[in-house]
């Protein structure tokens, strides 16, 4: 009997432990998922965030001929350049790119004016720069700490922006060392942006970018518009124009125009507003209205938006009030500015609020104010 059982226990085991094995095998092998291998799971290595899905200040090294390039008041080319960061999954990345001057007004004011990032794109491939190929980048202007305020406040209003609409331009923050590839002379730890290319905004929207020279109001789409408008209020800015420019063939200043081709040209445009730096809520020492507006500061705020879009504003003037608490946390907790730059924006966004609150207030400030 004995030796019965231990013969069948003998036959159990030779048959079990190898299914049991298997089983364990199979476990183990599902548990160690692709993304532990370091792969997703099309068995490719995983990619980091791509640049302007994430708004997490971006630690970056800029080597290049930065002394050349600041006495290249010509904007004469473009300047080789290497680019150094390590991304959120722990990949240390050295990318070559070419950076150029930009700008117009910052370039005749700035020590350090803006700049334009060129990036080919299989040098940016599988990277955080995967898809980019140009981008603008705001830099500190001046050594200065209280410059850096100012474009901490023109970040913020693109960040304003994105709360009220994705037809807006995303940007990401910089922590960035400039090194001089020539000589031996850094600029450490200070704060830039870098925002979007058009052509990344209207591919998320399944348009393309409009290249016209110029347009009636009643070809702009009127909700995006209204709100286009309310924006520009909102913090102070005049220096735009979304109906033609200074170039007679190519619309518009300081706004860039998207859509589906091709163009009805019955509110099927829709304007993407950029360029802040001249707005009251920046209030940047250089900042002036344009001639001929019957404002003197830039802080004085006059609506420009056009009587087309009044039977939209009372919509856009309800999804803006929705995005009050948003709008003043950005810049509650916005850790680069200092306590006196923050009570000021706060103050000069909270007046906004109080005007468009006030039924008499809205309509004389907006809706008698509108262009025709």
């Amino acid at each position: 009997m004995e030796k019965t059982m231990i013969n069948r226990f003998n036959l159990y085991r030779s048959h079990a432990f190898p299914a049991m094995i298997c089983t364990l095998l199979f476990v183990v092998s599902a548990l160690v998922s692709p993304a532990l291998m370091g792969q997703d799971e099309s068995g490719e290595a995983p990619k980091p965030v791509k640049l302007f899905k994430s708004s997490e200040t971006m630690k970056v090294k800029l080597i290049a001929p930065w002394r050349d390039l600041l006495r290249d008041t010509n904007n004469g080319g473009a300047f080789p350049a290497t680019i150094e960061y390590t991304d959120e999954l722990g990949n240390s990345e050295s990318l070559p790119l070419t950076v150029e001057r930009r700008g117009l007004t910052r370039q005749r004011v700035c020590d350090f004016p803006p700049i334009r990032l060129r990036f080919k794109k299989q040098d940016a491939k599988g990277t955080t720069f995967r898809g980019q190929k140009s981008i603008k980048m705001v830099t500190h202007c001046e050594k200065s700490t209280r410059y850096q305020q100012y474009y901490v406040l023109e970040m913020l209003a693109y960040q304003i922006y994105n709360q009220i609409t994705d037809f807006s331009f995303r940007v990401r923050p910089l922590d960035i060392d400039y090194v001089d590839s020539e000589r031996d002379s850094n600029i450490s730890g200070k704060f830039a942006f870098l925002i979007e290319d058009d052509s990344d905004v209207a591919d998320r929207h399944d348009m393309k970018k409009i290249k016209i020279g110029r347009l009636k109001p009643s070809w702009l789409e009127p909700e995006v518009t209204s709100e286009f408008t309310l924006f520009q209020y909102m913090i102070g800015n005049v220096d735009w124009a979304a109906l033609s420019g200074p170039d007679p063939q190519e619309c518009c200043h300081n706004t860039k125009l998207i859509g589906v081709e091709p163009l009805q040209k019955n509110g099927d445009i829709y304007p993407i507003p950029y360029d802040f730096d001249s707005a009251g809520f920046v209030d940047a020492p250089y900042a002036a209205p344009p001639q001929g507006l019957p404002i003197r500061r830039v802080t004085q705020r006059l609506y420009r938006g056009y009587c087309v879009s009044n039977p939209y504003m009372e919509d856009a003037r309800k999804r803006i009030l929705d995005q009050e608490r948003a709008i003043m946390t950005l810049v509650k907790e916005e850790p680069r500015l200092n306590s006196k730059t923050r009570s000021e924006a706060e103050g000069y966004l909270a007046d906004f609020f109080e005007i468009i609150k006030d039924n008499r207030d809205w309509n004389k400030n907006i809706i008698e104010k509108c262009r025709k």
